[in-house]
């Protein structure tokens, strides 16, 4: 799948391999640890910019094995589940210096809203975040911070964990 948003190119795949260097890069430079694994639930999303990726975030749908967050909010992910609601999870978000954060999340993120909302029902995002990250996640996303700051054993850092529902319609 691929869509055109303004100068960006949002392509979205089952392969960490196009965004694997500027996410390696970027996680270096700020001392966290970047070992991703991809499952069958597991989706990734690039932003690119004259062929070359400048943006990326991978989202997993909930299942069975349930996410990366189940790992330190468990208690509040399961209430967002008892609720009903059908959750997907945000990580592995980059974008390289220089470039446009509000343009390069917009193209990304309508992405993200049509493959999980529309193309899987998922009624909430949720996503662990540092906690220098999450007025930009809540200005320019519409996340609320639901929880933390945990730590983050995965990443290796403190962690807050942020909650986005997407509106329901009723008729």
């Amino acid at each position: 799948m691929k869509a055109t948003f303004g100068p960006y190119v949002v392509s979205a795949a089952k392969s960490l391999d196009r965004s694997e260097r500027l996410v390696k890069t970027s996680y270096l430079r700020k001392g966290y640890s970047a070992d991703h694994i991809m499952t069958s639930a597991d989706m990734v999303f690039d932003a690119e910019l004259c062929g070359m990726v400048v943006g990326t975030v991978m989202m997993r749908l909930d299942s069975t094995n349930g996410l990366y967050g189940d790992a330190t909010y468990s208690h509040e992910l399961d209430a967002i589940r008892l609720s009903g609601r059908k959750l997907a999870e945000l990580c592995r978000f980059v974008i390289m210096p220089g470039q446009p954060t509000s343009a390069v999340m917009g193209a990304l993120f309508h992405f993200v809203y049509v493959y999980s909302h529309l193309m899987n029902g998922v009624t909430d995002l949720i996503c662990e975040v540092v906690p220098n990250h999450v007025a930009a996640q809540k200005r320019l996303l519409g996340f609320l911070q639901i929880a933390g700051p945990k730590p983050c054993e995965r990443v290796g850092v403190d962690a807050v964990l942020l909650h986005r529902a997407f509106e329901i319609e009723s008729s």
